[in-house]
């Protein structure tokens, strides 16, 4: 089998791309007790059509259901949790990812359980019409909960008409059609070879995990996976969405249009989202919880897709208090864009850079950096390019990008809870 091998010189990192398309990454931590497995799927919500909103997800539990060797799905977890380990997976709008992590000694029946549950699932009529009860409860916690639902009215605002701007899970009425046939047609399209990349970090050997997923990989054939749509779509003014409930607090988002994971001002708006909202003693928290006392919890996150992406804020008010505080998160967003002094810029830097190093101690951290960055981007981010690209971002950069992002007709606000004052909520979308 003729394979082609890569090294990340700067980082202990390593690619083998088998003749079949399939790229296995791998980061030798000799130190570490732990072997992480990631399975990353080049597929998620934002490639289905209508019709199969909520199928990506679907399948995603279909996979733990059952499969040849191990028809009941307690033989699936029990295999990695008798033996300590964790196992789960997550589907996103752009990658579905299935990992576990287990003790060093474990790792090659884990790596061989994975690769059975993506090959060799059941996908039984009656498992399938089981699961999707499971799923319209799931569906319906969403629905139920003010801050999950916050985060959905957002994100229809944000990407209206878009999959990224429906839920992962689809809707009760698409849920509902989904059937077998789809379920198969789907797997043999998306997870396919050429779409896969197998990431593992622990105390571990590179050949020797290129060649158990050799072994594991015989006969898989290559697929034909398709394409996600791409939003090209525009905000010409602010937004607002209020749903009343009977809750004890009122949630908010406010959020803008962000840029894509490979933009060249991404950092610079990490950066100022760090500054935002990110950390106690951002301003978000040091303004609306310390100073004025209006939430418990507020913070600010960005997020990046392959051509769009969001800076968001939430938080959980009294709903006596949700114009003040609403007022103050604008307040403090609209102060961006006067600019930030040096200092407060090093101590984000200091911050970022401090958060990505610590987090590449743990095995699965390592093993989700890696193929997250392959699957999405097709290389494995160097994590010292990544902190020196951080570095680099100037507070010239920061207010330019402030001053062309956060503008009043970019803005978005949601609240759900006991609130009725539609109109005076949208009067304060000014910055």
């Amino acid at each position: 089998m003729t394979i082609t091998h890569t090294t990340d010189i700067s980082q202990p990192f390593r690619k083998t791309t088998l003749d079949n398309g399939l790229r296995v990454v791998t980061s030798e931590m000799p130190h570490t007790r732990s072997v992480s497995v990631c399975v990353f799927i080049g597929v998620g919500s934002r490639y289905e059509t209508d019709e199969q909103a909520g199928l990506s997800h679907y399948l995603e539990h279909m996979v733990f259901k059952g499969t040849e060797s191990r028809p009941e799905p307690q033989q699936i977890s029990a295999a990695i949790e008798s033996v300590g380990g964790v196992i789960n997976a997550s589907t996103e709008h752009e990658l579905t990812v299935y990992w576990c992590k287990v003790a060093q000694p474990y790792f090659e029946g884990s790596l061989a359980l994975l690769f059975d549950i993506l090959r060799n699932s059941l996908y039984e009529p009656d498992a399938i019409e089981k699961e999707r009860l499971v799923i319209f409860e799931e569906l319906g916690m969403i629905n139920d909960y003010p801050s999950y639902k916050v985060e959905a009215l957002i994100d229809e605002m944000l990407w209206p008409g878009h999959p990224l701007g429906r839920d992962i899970g689809g809707t009760r009425d698409s849920v509902a059609g989904i059937s077998r046939d789809m379920m198969l047609d789907y797997m043999s399209a998306y997870y396919a070879p050429e779409n896969i990349v197998v990431s593992v970090a622990g105390n571990i050997a590179h050949d020797a995990v290129v060649a158990q997923v050799e072994r594991l990989c015989d006969g898989w054939q290559a697929g034909a996976p398709g394409g996600w749509l791409d939003f090209s779509g525009g905000q010409s003014e602010p937004q607002s969405r209020l749903e009343y409930r009977k809750s004890e607090q009122a949630h908010m988002s406010v959020a803008l249009p962000g840029v894509s994971f490979t933009h060249p001002s991404r950092y610079a708006l990490d950066l100022l989202s760090v500054v935002l909202g990110e950390g106690m003693s951002s301003r978000l928290f040091v303004e609306v919880r310390e100073k004025r006392g209006l939430a418990y919890d507020v913070h600010s996150e960005v997020s990046h897709f392959s051509d769009t992406g969001a800076i968001v804020i939430s938080a959980g008010v009294d709903p006596k208090r949700v114009y003040d505080a609403a007022q103050t998160i604008l307040e403090q967003v609209g102060e961006l864009r006067l600019g930030v002094p040096e200092d407060e810029l090093e101590k984000a830097k200091r911050l970022s850079a401090g958060r990505l190093m610590l987090r590449m101690e743990d095995t699965r951290a390592v093993a989700n950096w890696m193929g997250q960055s392959e699957i999405l981007l097709g290389h494995i981010s160097d994590v010292d390019d990544v902190i020196a690209e951080v570095n680099a971002v100037t507070t010239d950069d920061l207010h330019r990008l402030a001053n062309e992002l956060l503008l009043t007709e970019n803005l978005n606000i949601a609240v759900v809870g006991p609130c009725r004052g539609h109109r005076r909520i949208h009067r304060l979308l000014k910055l």
